[in-house]
């Protein structure tokens, strides 16, 4: 080309111009263990975000190598398939014929506080609403925290194969299952096995009041505060990138600036790290609503 690029420079260059992810200034960027450079300026400052799906960057130029020794791979693109004479099928999964696997039982699951005060139909609720489900490799079971109640508790359940679960009697509130007598709308519970302090290797996280409340715990069962976040809107959650050593937070944006969108922020402390404030975004959009999407607005 005239210009002096050659095709895929060209094209990676486009594609990045189409994303909204601003071109390499001399900076020395890191590289992620799969060979894929990050930004210079990392997360990309986004002015606004497409409303089209657009090219990731790495799949029009990707690493010259690639290293697939870390973890398992998932061909959902052809990202990591130079060549095949194979032909990608995708296939809807089946329901569970005795769903739902959870619902409401117990007298706090039932209670409804706010319909009660206003004298409006209650709505009993047995749910993870973002919460968390995991395997704990220690005690070899499947270990759920869920909304148990509507907008009012965390409530824990275990489980040996996935399906059939056990709502424990504990100490926190006698006589339930009850791991928080709070009053919360979304939350998110991780099962951290790298962090040393065993006292932190399960971490909480639910929405109060325009920020989220910090717990950790060393059991699932008994939680201590840790702090809180800067400002954000509800739904938001979080999760740990072992790749990267770093807490990632998805919140979602209470900016009115189009339509509905998410907001990153990344730290390797959970708790100090997860003090940011509005100053901190400066357009640090990560992922919006499409056209297409319900949505919108």
């Amino acid at each position: 080309m005239r210009s002096g690029l050659d095709r895929r420079q060209f094209l990676k260059l486009a594609v990045a111009v189409a994303a909204g992810v601003p071109r390499r200034t001399g900076a020395v960027a890191p590289t992620l263990y799969n060979g894929i450079p990050v930004p210079a300026r990392w997360p990309p400052r986004w002015p606004t975000l497409p409303l089209d799906p657009v090219t990731p960057p790495y799949l029009v130029d990707p690493p010259a190598v690639i290293p697939i020794d870390l973890g398992r791979q998932l061909f959902v693109d052809d990202f990591l398939v130079q060549e095949t004479s194979l032909t990608r099928s995708f296939h809807r999964p089946d329901y569970f014929a005795d769903n739902p696997i959870l619902w409401p039982t117990t007298p706090w699951e039932k209670r409804d506080e706010m319909a009660e005060r206003t004298k409006t139909r209650s709505n009993p609720a047995a749910m993870p609403f973002s919460d968390g489900v995991f395997y704990d490799p220690g005690d070899r079971l499947f270990k759920m925290w869920y909304m148990g109640g509507y907008s009012q508790n965390t409530c824990y359940a275990t489980s040996a194969d996935g399906i059939k679960w056990t709502k424990p009697t504990l100490d926190v509130v006698a006589g339930t299952n009850i791991v928080q007598a709070l009053q919360r709308d979304s939350a998110t519970v991780w099962l951290d096995l790298q962090d040393p302090d065993r006292t932190r290797r399960y971490k909480m996280s639910h929405w109060h009041d325009h920020y989220l409340e910090l717990f950790a715990s060393g059991d699932g069962v008994h939680w201590r505060q840790m702090g809180r976040t800067g400002l954000t809107g509800d739904r938001t959650t979080f999760f740990y990138n072992p790749f990267r050593n770093v807490w990632v937070f998805s919140l979602r944006s209470e900016q009115d600036d189009g339509p509905r969108h998410r907001l990153y922020w990344e730290t390797p402390d959970f708790v100090h790290g997860a003090r940011w404030s509005d100053s901190d975004w400066d357009g640090a959009r990560w992922s919006g609503a499409r056209w297409s999407d319900d949505s919108w607005s």
